[in-house]
């Protein structure tokens, strides 16, 4: 019995795969380099800014291919996700000084009262006018 469909029908989504999948790969290299201790975890900045570019290419070629269904949706809020993390990573490296302190204090606290004091150290050195 034939079929009214032709075997070789082409993919109109299949342009959107290589920047589909490279998108998601720079995403899972940044939540990777999230997990990781300072200073390893800004590792992941440059894997968030490209996860970002990537995303608004991504985004914009989905926009434009009329077979991309739901990446039309997923793709800017991932975009969105790995700018945020981007913004995050950029403020932990301009506060990098304290935030090591404070990473070395939590890792070397035994009792609750020297993880709040040294959560109150690390306040201190974010805002001396307090």
């Amino acid at each position: 019995m034939a079929s009214n469909t032709p075997r070789d029908a082409p993919d109109a989504a299949r342009p959107l795969r290589g920047w589909v999948a490279a998108t998601l790969v720079a995403m899972a290299c940044t939540l990777a380099g999230w997990y990781l201790p300072l200073p390893f975890r800004l590792a992941g900045l440059p894997f968030a800014v490209a996860g970002f570019v990537l995303g608004l290419v991504t985004s914009l070629k989905a926009f434009g291919n009329p077979a991309a269904g739901a990446l039309r949706l997923a793709v800017p809020v991932a975009t969105v996700a790995c700018g945020l993390i981007a913004l995050l990573l950029a403020g932990q490296l301009v506060f990098l000084g304290p935030s090591l302190h404070y990473q070395q204090c939590r890792t070397d606290a035994l009792t609750l009262r020297s993880e709040a004091a040294c959560t109150q150290d690390f306040r201190n050195e974010l805002d001396p006018a307090r």
